[in-house]
């Protein structure tokens, strides 16, 4: 095995620790989930979360809903807020733009909606961290089926 490919193996296992330890204190959201209390009545329910992205920074970002910080999405963690109904503009703090970066919803009572944050490398530093002064972050609305799959797994950030 040639030096440089030793020296990719090892930067690779150790990045991948540093994001395992990162969530250690975080319990598995899919054991959380049972323990957790129902929105009070006539709220809905926003998860907010980001897949353990190993290559990708392991800084996470501030979440807002119309302009005011509500949370912050660590990677390889989710989190929620309980808000009433309404239109709210969810858009995370981001070192650069990219086309429908965010998201507007309309939510009524009741309801559950799942929102990943997730980090685009390739668009905000050309692929390389080392060159990068900022990380580029998007809001993608996910099935609710598909996203109970991906959190299942992550931690759960009761911050």
């Amino acid at each position: 095995m040639s030096r440089i490919a030793r020296r990719s193996v090892l930067a690779a296992a150790f990045w991948l620790a540093a994001c395992v330890v990162q969530n250690q204190d975080l319990p598995p959201f899919g054991a959380a989930e049972s323990g957790l209390p129902p929105p009070a009545p006539g709220l809905t329910r926003l998860y907010f979360y980001r897949l353990l992205e190993p290559y990708e920074f392991p800084t996470g970002t501030i979440v807002y809903l119309n302009g005011r910080a509500v949370g912050y999405a660590r990677n390889g963690a989710v989190m929620y807020r309980d808000v009433p109904p309404g239109t709210y503009d969810v858009s995370v703090l981001s070192r650069g733009a990219y086309p429908y970066q965010f998201a507007t919803l309309t939510v009524a009572s009741d309801q559950v909606w799942y929102i990943r944050i997730e980090s685009l490398l390739s668009q905000s530093c050309g692929g390389s961290r080392e060159n990068c002064a900022g990380e580029v972050f998007t809001v993608r609305l996910v099935d609710p089926a598909r996203a109970r799959l991906e959190i299942a797994p992550l931690g759960f950030d009761r911050g």
